[in-house]
């Protein structure tokens, strides 16, 4: 008897938490699902990138500090998105459209919130896998939070909710960036996330391209994006008022409520 398939998950936060006229106009998480080739595939892709982009060996390749330019964004897009077997689940929070004195007040709650939501898409994801698969889920560390909370939290939520395949989980942590190669590429990610939904410089743009680059690891084929691949908060169907959304002819039927007081969905 063959032994059950592995599935990895890396997952890396991009935005901060606060609220604030200078803070990011989103809070979200990338999360990469990927296989024992796509572990191997990604960390090639990864050794690649940081060699093109000169990384020292000591450093950490990211997003903020490694692939600030168009070139080197594009070429990341264009490297990790030909990585097989690998999945990418995206959950965003729009802080705008939050409600005052819900999760967006409360820093502690906004990250288990949106760490909870991410954590479900990903064992969904883990789940579509053949031959029963287990799975090793691994955050990336933030400095200054408790993070025995989220797991709490995590642990609460999942076991109480019959459609969450808890009992897949075989090692949920915390870890730092430096222990795991695809932590780096989750980092990259969630700064393609951030691009498309972030407006930066003078006039305020986005930058899609490298999002619609990878897009085919978001949507598996023959299904919608929405949610289990990119879910914006408080409503899903936020994702599809951007102008570079790809699926045009969406006429998919989707309801989420405006973020209440509270736990929210």
């Amino acid at each position: 008897m063959s032994s059950a398939p592995r599935v990895h998950a890396y997952i890396d936060e991009t935005g901060d938490r606060g609220a604030s006229a200078s803070s990011s106009p989103i809070f979200g998480m990338a999360a990469i699902v990927l296989d024992d080739d796509g572990v191997a595939n990604a960390r090639e892709a990864i050794g690649l990138l940081r060699r093109d982009f000169r990384v020292p060996e000591s450093a950490v390749m990211s997003w903020k500090d490694h692939v600030k330019t168009h070139d080197r964004r594009r070429r990341a897009a264009e490297v990790l998105g030909a990585v097989e077997g690998l999945r990418v689940c995206y959950v965003y929070a729009i802080k705008g459209e939050l409600w005052p004195g819900t999760y967006r007040d409360d820093p502690t709650l906004f990250y288990n919130y949106v760490a909870y939501q991410t954590y479900k898409s990903v064992l969904w994801a883990a789940r579509d896998w053949k031959g029963n698969p287990r799975v090793w889920t691994r955050f990336g560390h933030v400095k200054g939070h408790d993070h025995r909370t989220t797991d709490a939290d995590i642990r609460r939520e999942a076991t109480k909710d019959e459609r969450v395949p808890f009992h897949l989980e075989q090692g949920l942590r915390w870890v730092s960036a430096r222990s795991y190669v695809e932590s780096q590429a989750a980092d990259l990610y969630g700064g393609f996330l951030k691009a498309a939904t972030w407006p930066a410089g003078e006039f305020g743009y986005v930058e899609s391209a490298y999002l619609l680059k990878i897009w085919p690891q978001i949507r598996k084929r023959d299904s919608c994006a929405i949610p289990m691949g990119i879910r914006s908060m408080p409503r899903y169907e936020l994702v599809r008022t951007n102008d570079w959304f790809p699926c045009t002819g969406c006429s998919k039927e989707i309801g989420s409520p405006r973020a209440s007081k509270g736990r929210s969905t």
